[in-house]
């Protein structure tokens, strides 16, 4: 018998920790989710309803910016792997004002994790 064996892809770059609520089209219908770990190239959500992997569609999402909340729109993410309400989305096509958003919201999340990472180290001294 043939072996079954997962293939994995090396990631671009650093997915962060996020708690962020996002809207998807699946099968004609708005679907919700929440989004765990948000990178430059792509998400890990768990939705209301399970997707394919290979469905393409257009995802709302909104990132916590202070007191105010700022939504991103991308035009175009096709989900890489799913495994129950789980998947893996890469976005294939973004606008650039929804791009910039995307990229200081992260760049600002990296900013903390350098913080965070300086301040536990200078304790440990």
């Amino acid at each position: 018998m043939g072996q079954m064996t997962k293939t994995y892809a090396v990631r671009k770059g650093p997915r962060f920790p996020v708690h962020c609520p996002f809207c998807y089209f699946c099968d004609g219908t708005l679907d919700k989710g929440t989004i765990w770990d948000l990178s430059a190239t792509g998400w890990r959500a768990t939705g209301e309803q399970p997707v394919k992997a290979g469905s393409e569609t257009t995802v709302y999402f909104t990132l916590p910016d202070g007191d105010e909340s700022r939504t991103v729109l991308v035009d175009a993410a096709v989900v890489r792997w799913s495994e129950g309400r789980d998947a893996g989305w890469e976005i294939t096509r973004i606008d650039e004002e929804a791009r910039a958003r995307l990229d200081q919201f992260l760049e600002n999340l990296n900013a903390t994790d350098v913080i965070s990472e300086t301040k536990e180290r200078t304790r440990s001294w």
